[in-house]
């Protein structure tokens, strides 16, 4: 029980790194895709974008300011429905995080890959080339 309790502690300590502002209040039904149309548009589009916002996200609001932040740490959070075991991954492990090459919620391209210029990290060890017809 108190291992748990750290271990909450500390994702809890360690989502404010990636928590962004978003004004106004954010209601638990609130459909996000009502403003955020483009998140759920795109040639390959998250499967996750079916779901409630708050399988990933967790919004706090104090006041008319809601905090936005990942419910799990950026370097875990896709695994939490991905598996991380090589075998069952598309291609080879790249260094750097997912989100660094694959956009969380949707692409113009497929396997949901980022723009060339988007990519986050050029040295995630991942081939850059990918044609415009992917």
């Amino acid at each position: 029980m108190r291992r748990a309790l750290i271990v909450a502690l500390l994702l809890l300590t360690a989502l404010p790194a990636s928590s962004v502002e978003h004004p106004g209040v954010l209601h638990k039904d609130d459909f996000c895709s009502s403003c955020h149309a483009g998140k759920t548009r795109g040639k390959s589009v998250h499967s996750a974008m079916t779901l409630p916002c708050t399988v990933c996200h967790l919004a706090q609001t104090q006041g008319d300011m809601t905090t936005l932040n990942l419910v799990m740490p950026k370097e875990q959070i896709c695994f939490a429905c991905h598996e991380k075991a090589a075998e069952l991954q598309q291609h080879p492990p790249a260094k750097g995080l997912c989100v660094d090459c694959h956009d969380a919620h949707s692409s113009d391209r497929r396997m949901l890959l980022r723009e060339q210029n988007e990519t986050r990290h050029p040295n995630s060890g991942m081939l850059p080339a990918h044609t415009e017809n992917e």
